[in-house]
């Protein structure tokens, strides 16, 4: 039974790879399960303009950014720095 499972799993590895989630996407999935608004991340991360930038993939996740949305949101830093 082990020896099919693991060969099962190299089969779906190799054949069907889970691609990584987008870093972006996961924040605004985040937001929207909380039930916030993009205003709401202001305070964390800057002014509406650098929010809108992050938001909208014109500003990219810096380290202290990701470390923010990690301690503030609890998303995992791996997706975050993805």
């Amino acid at each position: 039974m082990q020896v099919m499972l693991i060969l099962l799993k190299n089969y779906e590895d190799e054949h069907y790879p889970i691609p990584k989630p987008d870093p972006i996407d996961v924040l605004k999935l985040k937001i929207l399960e909380k039930g916030m608004k993009s205003k709401d991340l202001i305070g964390t991360l800057g002014t509406k303009g650098h929010v809108s930038a992050i938001l909208n993939r014109r500003k990219a996740l810096t380290l202290q950014t990701a470390k923010l949305l990690h301690k503030e949101l609890g998303i995992p830093a791996e997706i975050l720095l993805s």
